[in-house]
């Protein structure tokens, strides 16, 4: 998809939730999501056409007709391969200051439409197990040992999982090890270590987090990215969809 798909895309997506007429936001709803695309919220699930409109016209109700609000995009959009992420904030439709703040992560087919749509709200509550787990994960690409390291992948990685960066698609585990293998002698080679940055949050199959670069012996982080992650019914990881944010003007 060209920018400005991805843009139209994203102005489609945050009008659907502010559009007053029933039609148009049902038309709005199957032009966005394939026919059995599915929407996540931290507790609910909705799946088709008819449960979409219904999620879409229930936060309308709710927070538009019902509170006067409207949702806006953050203008964050960023995409690679076949994932998008952004962030969206309801504001109150006189203006004001932001009320409240979402972030959405998007699985598309190959025509741009929505097949998966992970919504959280932001920012992330503290939970210690989910912490350790993005803590666990960061330590691979920084573990010396070989096999450690593969004992590792293989603990936390579905045989055939996939990893994809802005640059690259990894598929298997070997090619998830040899790329988290490449990763952590990138960072090594330039005295840089990853640690999370602010906290862990999951729902349902989706574990998402941030994290920055800093100098190995301390110092102020140097850049930073995000992690999201899909689990398969084990708990393993199908999916690494990673973000890498540009680095810092000098």
């Amino acid at each position: 998809m060209t920018v400005s798909q991805l843009n139209d895309l994203l102005n489609r997506y945050v009008a659907v939730w502010n559009e007053p007429d029933a039609a148009v936001r049902r038309n709005g709803v199957a032009q966005l999501w394939v026919p059995d695309g599915i929407h996540y919220t931290q507790t609910r699930k909705f799946r088709g056409t008819d449960a979409l409109h219904a999620r879409v016209t229930e936060a309308y109700e709710q927070f538009v007709a019902g509170s006067g609000l409207r949702f806006r995009s953050g203008e964050n959009l960023v995409t690679h391969h076949d994932v998008a992420k952004f962030n969206w904030e309801m504001v109150p439709a006189s203006g004001g200051n932001v009320l409240a703040v979402g972030f959405d992560f998007l699985l598309l087919d190959q025509s741009g439409r929505i097949f998966v749509d992970y919504q959280f709200n932001e920012p992330p509550a503290p939970v210690a197990e989910l912490d350790d787990f993005a803590r666990r994960y960061l330590a691979i690409a920084q573990e010396p040992d070989e096999e450690v390291r593969r004992k590792a992948v293989a603990e936390l990685y579905a045989t055939d999982a996939r990893l994809v960066d802005e640059s690259a698609e990894q598929i298997g585990q070997e090619a998830v090890l040899a790329s988290i293998t490449a990763t952590g002698k990138s960072l090594a080679d330039r005295g840089l270590v990853r640690r999370l940055a602010g906290h862990a949050s999951a729902q349902h199959n989706a574990v998402r987090f941030g994290w920055e670069l800093v100098p190995a012996g301390g110092g102020a982080a140097v850049g930073s990215g995000l992690e999201f992650l899909v689990q398969d019914g084990a708990g393993l990881i199908r999916g690494d969809y990673r973000f890498t944010d540009p680095a810092p003007a000098a």
